[in-house]
């Protein structure tokens, strides 16, 4: 499955997620006036709190992950309240990176449109 993942995933994409960073993706919205994100929360664990306090980043290819599908009213996302108006289209548990790869697939996201929420619009 290692190699099925490298394909379904980029390396830098799939190394962020090991290491506990959240991850967006831009999708197509289900109303005007909206924008939409998946966002990819991996679930850290008191081994990732614990090498947080000694100073470092632990790497785990077992992680399991949060998916939300969220939108946004697109004239509150420049505001405090980015939230106004959001809606939560729908969530669900990945128990490791191959049911992650299932799950995106299932919502129609493409890996390679995965990004840090700093480098796109998403108000994280």
């Amino acid at each position: 499955m290692t190699d099925d993942l490298a394909e379904a995933l980029p390396s830098d994409k799939l190394n962020a997620l090991r290491l506990g960073r959240l991850l967006v993706a831009e999708v197509e919205t289900s109303r005007p006036g909206c924008r939409a994100w998946v966002e990819i929360r991996p679930i850290l664990t008191e081994a990732d709190a614990a090498a947080r306090r000694e100073g470092w980043t632990r790497s785990d290819a077992g992680r399991a992950f949060r998916l939300v599908h969220r939108e946004f009213v697109a004239e509150y996302l420049d505001s405090w309240d980015y939230d106004m108006g959001s809606s939560e289209i729908k969530q669900a548990l990945a128990q490791d990176e191959a049911g992650l790869v299932v799950r995106l697939q299932a919502w129609g996201v493409s890996p390679e449109h995965l990004a840090y929420p700093w480098n796109t619009d998403y108000p994280a």
